[in-house]
């Protein structure tokens, strides 16, 4: 039996369902509760007769899945402060400020997140009131918390382990708390106690970890900030490896062919967080432009200028090699703030990928490297009903995506507030350069 108000029929004037398909002019898409029901032509998708239709008029806008950010940490602020800072505060303040930026991604166009590295059981917490329908969130994949070794990156935030019973055990207590996958800190990084340029986790501990995720049918992806870490990911089988950086353990860069020839063999996604990067030189920049730098912070914004440009060119050539790569933001680590995901398809832009690539990196593959493409990624029969509606088209311009009429999540209209409030959550470039 039809149900009043059960249908929603959208018209497209442009409609990208990001299967790889060529665009839809005059498109529509009938939504029955929160899934599609029919997707095409206006003239093919036909309502049931008799039913209660609820019309959304977008003939003069662009229609496309809502976009999924495979990387972010929703316990931060985005305004660079550490890891070790944000670890002082109660729980409470980083569940409220988590829902603070889960809104601000929703509200920009993203339906699905994948939080890779919160503090305790916040987001743990936050996904089943998510679910419960208590707060608005995006869709979540979570991973509880990272795993890490004693003093390693991210350990402060509740998972330092050591030895393979340990670490064995650790995953299991995670998939049992609810991990939908499982983050692995395969190598230092920004954490004071860690050492940044070399690997963390001795093989065997690594080969554990991601044979008991595996064991459970759970995906698993390491942070790599240097190539001995991506080579013990390879080793391991690791799903998804986040950062991809190519430096030796004294710090320098040397890019390493038959390793990117690995991963391709692998079929590895990479998630290569450029922005983040970029967002720390954008952040010295906005402080040179207001009060001036030190001495120190114009070292800092000359070896971060430095580090982008080798890990852009690095990323250049291994799209060029072929590897899978998908947006994953980082934000709201560091400097990089949550609703601002957009950033990050530009870099992989920028890179090389199409314009066309660049959108599947933020949809489709995105959806395909968390193994949720059954569920959201594309606009097709049976999918959940998650839509971004766009007032330009961004296989023109790919930056295009920053233009956001309206977001639709599991078939529910979206009310995204003021635009006063929408345009706070942009954040600016620097008139620096």
């Amino acid at each position: 039996m039809v149900q009043k108000n059960d249908f929603k029929l959208i018209k497209c004037g442009n409609l990208i369902d990001c299967t790889g398909n060529a665009p839809v002019k005059n498109g529509a898409i009938l939504l029955e509760s929160s899934k599609i029901k029919s997707i095409g032509h206006e003239s093919n998708v036909i309502p049931p007769e008799g039913a209660s239709i609820k019309v959304y008029d977008y003939s003069k806008y662009t229609v496309m899945p809502g976009m999924v950010d495979c990387h972010t940490h929703n316990n931060g602020f985005g305004d660079g402060r550490l890891g070790e800072e944000l670890n002082l505060l109660a729980d409470e303040i980083l569940t409220l400020q988590s829902i603070r930026n889960l809104r601000a991604s929703l509200f920009s166009g993203v339906t699905t997140i994948r939080e890779n590295g919160p503090k305790n059981f916040t987001l743990i917490n936050l996904k089943k009131a998510s679910n419960d329908y208590m707060v608005l969130t995006p869709r979540m994949l979570i991973c509880g918390r990272p795993l890490s070794i004693i003093g390693g990156h991210m350990g402060y935030f509740g998972s330092e382990v050591t030895g393979i019973d340990e670490v064995r055990a650790e995953t299991r207590n995670l998939i049992k708390q609810g991990a939908d996958y499982i983050k692995i800190t395969a190598t230092g990084g920004s954490t004071q106690t860690s050492f940044r340029y070399r690997h963390s986790f001795n093989l065997d501990e690594l080969n554990a970890i991601t044979s008991e995720a595996r064991k459970f049918g759970k995906l698993t992806a390491t942070h790599c900030v240097s190539t001995q870490g991506i080579v013990n990911s390879i080793k391991s089988d690791v799903d998804m490896i986040i950062h991809c950086m190519f430096n030796e353990p004294d710090g320098s860069n040397k890019f390493r062919p038959e390793i990117v020839d690995d991963l391709f063999n692998k079929g590895t996604y990479i998630n290569p967080t450029l922005h983040v990067v970029r967002a720390t030189i954008w952040d010295l920049l906005n402080i040179k432009e207001r009060i001036g730098l030190t001495g120190s912070q114009e070292k800092l914004l000359d070896d971060r200028k430095r580090d982008f440009d080798i890990h852009l060119n690095n990323c250049t050539k291994m799209i060029d090699s072929g590897l899978k790569f998908i947006t994953g933001s980082d934000s709201s680590w560091s400097s990089y703030q949550s609703g601002n995901t957009v950033y990050e398809t530009e870099c992989l832009n920028m890179a090389g990928l199409s314009n066309m690539a660049s959108l599947l990196s933020v949809t489709k593959e995105a959806a395909k490297s968390l193994d949720i493409d059954d569920l959201v990624g594309t606009l097709e029969i049976g999918k959940e009903a998650d839509l971004l509606v766009l007032n330009s088209n961004p296989l023109e311009d790919i930056s295009n995506l920053w233009d956001v009429k309206d977001v639709f999540l599991a078939g529910r209209y979206i009310d995204r507030g003021s635009e006063k409030s929408l345009k706070s959550i942009r954040q600016l470039r620097p008139s620096l350069n």
